[in-house]
């Protein structure tokens, strides 16, 4: 049976096997090579790829996945670019909130 995996960065992996997920870690450097062999190895239905360390996962998976259904290539976007360059959460959050309702909500 297919199995799920998710490619990021070390600091990001602790909170997905936190959540009981399989983590490939990678870094820069490798990261291209580690997406095409968790192809290559067929046994993942679905590889989630940090957008962090591959910008592109659709396009650089596209030689490798020439020919093949499976696995699905899932881009996830990187805490840089959730968080933009400011690292603010709170900022975030909030445009999350009012995308999804259509106004702010203030705790106090």
């Amino acid at each position: 049976m297919p199995r799920m995996v998710v490619l990021t960065d070390s600091e990001t992996a602790v909170g997905f096997r936190l959540a009981g997920v399989e983590v490939r870690e990678s870094d820069d450097a490798s990261a291209r090579q580690d997406l095409e062999d968790l192809i290559q190895s067929d046994a993942y239905g679905l590889v989630v790829v940090d957008e962090g360390l591959v910008p592109d996962p659709i396009g650089a998976s596209e030689r490798a996945m020439r020919g093949r259904e499976l696995p699905v290539v899932l881009p996830l976007p990187s805490l840089t670019g959730a968080f933009g360059e400011s690292d603010d959460a709170v900022a975030y959050m909030k445009a999350l909130v009012r995308n999804a309702i259509g106004f702010d909500i203030k705790l106090e």
